[in-house]
């Protein structure tokens, strides 16, 4: 029995090997076309999953989402490390609009336009409160593999960050507002709604700067060992995103505030911080968006007329939303035009968070029957199907617009 044990963490080790190397090979011909290495990446594993090779199993994909949420713990440290007060405080009322008017405006257009496609208030609502939600890693990978920086990146850092919580918030305004319709019972109070993603928000920033008060502390003494700001660093980062699982909360924005907290109280130790994460990040970043794109059964995802018309019209208007929203609140702010014309462009990605509110939505929408269940699978299907597009569109918009603002290769101490 034990050697049958033995056998299988062999194959599971074996099929992460093959993930990270095709991914990696695919991810470098991906670059040398000009396309951003996540592409790449993604593409790798809808080759290995179930759509084509069958190598790596949707099973396996799920036993290893833990390397996915210690993927998205790094990423949100890096983009925490991105987050300077003084830049901030320059930016502060075009961030402000810009994240408001991005999530506001896809929220309207797809509620609107779905409820006009299929006369149900109830799919439009709820597709409606997923395309608030954007995909920080997929952005945040493209901004490090180009070296961007600059007032675009600044801005896009935070809006990507800040949108995670303002997508809770209005999942959990809208939800129990569709759960409502198919029960009886009296819809729940608007404190006992803000409840929970409050207290998710305000947990994972406690969280955050508990962890990073002393991790800077650290840094700013002994930044210059390089072994030990490795292990430390990571060794945080990932103590960050168990406490986050343990807790409930959002591991995403653990870490950033985790990031952020370095970042300002131990400036000089944020390039050692970027080089231990360059070291350390890249083979759960290929696992990560290998694994996303494994996640894909396309065939069955295009089954069906109907719902592939449903997903192509949500994608067009949250896409309208999106980059209409934040043009109009970079315009109300009077934000630079390099700003106001491109931030729009690189929030298109969409990714784990959305399907993990999809998720969570059909899981809710079970117990209420048939009629719940069909709904939650119709979710689920137009988000997995749109999902997959925009992960390899979106990071392409991203490098166009850090080019077209003239961020590329700009960041301190890049070498380009």
């Amino acid at each position: 029995m034990g050697h049958g044990l033995e056998q299988a963490a062999v194959d599971v080790l074996a099929i992460i090997g093959v993930i990270v190397l095709v991914g990696f090979f695919v991810g470098q011909v991906s670059r040398r076309f000009g396309i951003p290495q996540v592409v790449g990446y993604i593409v790798a594993g809808l080759i290995l999953g179930p759509t084509i090779l069958h190598i790596v199993p949707l099973d396996l994909v799920e036993n290893l989402d833990f390397v996915s949420e210690l993927a998205l713990g790094m990423i949100g440290f890096e983009m925490g490390l991105h987050l300077h007060f003084k830049s901030l405080r320059r930016l502060g009322p075009s961030i402000v609009s810009i994240v408001i008017l991005q999530a506001l405006a896809p929220f309207a257009l797809v509620a609107l336009g779905v409820v006009a496609l299929t006369g149900d208030l109830a799919v439009g609502l709820l597709l409606g409160v997923l395309a608030t939600a954007t995909a920080p890693a997929a952005t945040m990978e493209v901004l490090e593999e180009y070296d961007s920086g600059g007032p675009m990146t600044t801005s896009l850092v935070a809006v990507v960050g800040i949108d995670d919580a303002l997508a809770l918030i209005v999942f959990s305004l809208v939800v129990p507002l569709v759960e409502s319709s198919f029960t009886p019972l009296q819809a729940p109070g608007l404190l006992e709604v803000l409840k929970v993603p409050l207290v998710e928000i305000g947990g994972s920033m406690l969280v955050g700067i508990l962890l990073g008060l002393p991790l800077a502390l650290y840094i700013s003494r002994y930044c210059d060992s390089e072994v030990s700001q490795v292990a430390v660093a990571v060794g945080v980062i990932f103590l960050s995103t168990g406490l986050s699982r343990t807790l409930g909360l959002s591991l995403i924005l653990t870490a950033m505030t985790l990031g952020t907290v370095v970042s300002n109280l131990a400036p000089g130790g944020v390039e050692c911080m970027s080089k231990t994460i360059g070291q350390a990040g890249p083979v759960f970043y290929i696992i990560f968006f290998a694994l996303v794109g494994a996640r894909f059964e396309v065939v069955e995802v295009l089954l069906g007329q109907a719902t592939l018309v449903l997903a192509l019209g949500y994608m067009v208007l949250r896409i309208v939303g999106k980059y209409g929203g934040a043009w109009l609140g970079a315009r109300l702010s009077r934000t630079p035009a390099p700003v106001r014309n491109n931030i729009g462009l690189a929030l298109l990605s969409q990714g784990g968070i959305a399907i993990g509110l999809a998720l969570s939505i059909a899981h809710r929408f079970d117990a209420y029957g048939e009629a719940g269940a069909a709904l939650g699978a119709l979710v689920v299907t137009v988000l997995t199907a749109t999902t997959f597009v925009m992960e390899i569109l979106g990071p392409i918009l991203v490098k166009v617009a850090i080019t077209r603002a003239g961020e590329l290769g700009q960041a301190e101490g890049s070498a380009s």
